[in-house]
């Protein structure tokens, strides 16, 4: 649990501007050839030394019983929260690292706080329905961020509802690190999984649409504009999550 003797500040926290867009599949290795002279693939995949061009994210997002947090999406509520669990791979495992990260938006600025959570500390057979409070019990937080994740947990009784997973293929700015593009693809989901680790039986969503994604703390640059414009991309308000979840509204509705 959260003492006194652990008021770190948070393991990451940011602050930054996020554009979203939606982008057909086709049209993405000429976004990559446009995106060449002005960026790198990220660090993380060069140092790996794996030769690979994308990673696997997956993660398990919590929300109101009544999909509150969708439902802010909906009605266009500028200012929005997400509570989410979130591993770097296909599936969580025992021994994979995980995170909780507080997800704060408005409009298009966006602010996270990620919370480790030490590998080991989920465990086979955890119950869904003690999952929110078991991560909280364990992970690294300054007591601000820890009381404001624990505050949206009981004000909105969240509980986890649907899984997200997709190819992440990430880019930074040669000049500017924190400039990020990330291309999403292969978007699949999972709705009210009856258990956390391994894998689990997932369904595609909006095949052959990927999502697009700026990330910048400064102004945006002029060549990105020319991008957008010579692609005709769409800004859109979509979140991955959003996605998923209006993706398997029937088999939501045939549930209940």
């Amino acid at each position: 649990m959260i003492t006194k003797k652990t008021k770190q500040a948070s393991p990451l926290h940011f602050r930054r501007i996020e554009l979203k867009y939606l982008v057909p599949d086709r049209l993405i290795p000429v976004f990559i050839d446009h995106l060449a002279p002005y960026v790198q693939p990220d660090s993380y995949l060069l140092e790996e030394g794996m030769g690979r061009t994308s990673y696997p994210v997956t993660s398990l997002y919590f929300d109101s019983i009544d999909l509150n947090s969708l439902q802010e999406k909906e009605a266009g509520l500028l200012s929005r929260r997400k509570l989410r669990l979130r591993t770097y791979g296909e599936y969580f495992t025992e021994r994979s690292p995980a995170f909780l990260e507080i997800k704060r938006r408005h409009d298009f600025v966006v602010s996270k706080d990620r919370l480790s959570l030490s590998v080991g500390h989920l465990k086979e057979g955890l119950p869904m329905s003690a999952l929110i409070d078991h991560v909280l019990g364990r992970v690294e937080a300054s007591e601000e961020v820890y009381t404001e994740a624990n505050l949206l947990r009981r004000w909105y009784n969240l509980v986890p509802t649907a899984l997200v997973n997709y190819q992440r293929i990430p880019f930074v700015g040669m000049q500017d690190r924190r400039f990020r593009i990330t291309i999403d693809h292969h978007l699949k989901g999972a709705w009210k999984i009856p258990s956390l680790l391994g894998p689990q039986f997932i369904r595609s969503v909006h095949e052959g649409i990927s999502v697009l994604e700026l990330k910048c703390n400064h102004a945006i640059p002029a060549w990105f504009h020319d991008c957008v414009k010579d692609l005709q991309m769409d800004r859109v308000a979509h979140s991955k999550y959003a996605m998923v979840v209006e993706g398997l509204r029937p088999a939501v509705a045939v549930e209940y």
